[in-house]
Formats: C-alpha cells, structure tokens, sequence
C-alpha cells in the first residue's frame, strides 16, 4: 500500500510538492547540492557554483528533509506512471476544495520520463487546475514537446547539463541572478 505523499503551501490556493534536493535532480550541474538524508550535511557537486537554496533549508529543518524524502520514497515505490499519478492526484483531491494552483518542485526536480508522464497525465485529468514549476530535466520536457497540456506551465531553469535544449526548442526560460540584496 503507497501513503499519500506530503503536500505543504505558500498560498492558501497553492498546492506544493517537494522531493529531496540534489538527490533527485539528475540533470542539476551548477546548483547541485544534497543534504543527507540523516545528517543533513549538505555536499556540493563537483559543478557547483552556487548551493541549492533548498538543500540548505533540507540541512537547516530535519522535518522538511523528511518530508521531501517520504515523498521520493512514496513515488519510487510506485513505479508505473499510472501508479505514479494516482497518487499526486490522491494527494491534490485531499486538498482539493481550496486547491487552484500546484507547483511542482519547490525542492527537487523530474527525476526520470515515468515521473515527468505522470505529472502530464495529472494535469490532464484537472484541467481546471494550473500545474506549474521550473525544471533543468530538459530532454524528458523535449521527449514530451507536443504533448504537454496547456494548464501545464513548464520553466527551463539554466545552469543544468542539457541548456542547449533551450534554444534549440525555444523553452521559455528562466536564469539564478546573484544579488547581493
């Protein structure tokens, strides 16, 4: 039997769904950043150039990295896509009375085609609700170009191993701006 996985919100319409930073984000090059799953000692990739501001909050809280890792536990369990959606979409109806938007990977990314699918099929079968979240998981969004439904709102995030894909499709994209504000 897979538990539900764990939503938490920024808005009281926003649904939000988080895995583990860094630890399912296989196409992270310059913010790639994990915190371990019992310690929380965050360990940058070779690539680095700036840490994952997640990762850093996975170190800080030991509840929000257990939280994000439930949820990868609970979609790794689930193998299929079917299996995959049936349980985001448990998840969202548990919430679905306030329920307008879902954002996708506060922490975290699509980790492989299976997962990515079976958010797509998600949005499908909700139409009335918005999907959206920022993603380097480039070639499973260009697998999937003609494919992706209109309440789907996909951002490429530069600074991942495949930002080629960006032009080279038109992504609509955006870049981490250092500030120092």
């Amino acid at each position: 039997h897979i538990k539900g996985l764990a939503l938490s919100a920024t808005a009281k319409d926003t649904a939000i769904l988080s895995l583990p930073a860094g630890h399912s984000c296989p196409f992270a090059k310059d913010c790639r950043s994990c915190a371990h799953r019992e310690t929380g000692k965050i360990q940058d990739g070779q690539h680095t150039q700036f840490r994952c501001y997640a990762a850093t909050s996975e170190a800080l809280f030991s509840n929000v990295r257990k939280s994000r890792w439930e949820n990868f536990e609970a979609v790794k369990e689930a193998k299929t896509t079917l299996q995959i959606a049936a349980l985001i979409d448990r998840s969202i109806l548990r919430q679905r009375n306030k329920t307008k938007l879902v954002r996708f990977h506060q922490s975290g990314d699509f980790f492989n085609q299976a997962y990515f699918d079976s958010w797509l099929l998600v949005a499908r079968q909700n139409p009335d609700l918005i999907f959206y979240g920022y993603t380097k998981a480039l070639p499973l969004w260009v697998k999937r170009l003609g494919e992706i439904p209109s309440n789907f709102k996909l951002a490429a995030s530069r600074g991942g191993t495949h930002d080629h894909l960006i032009e080279e499709h038109g992504l609509r994209s955006v870049r981490i701006v250092l500030s120092e504000r």
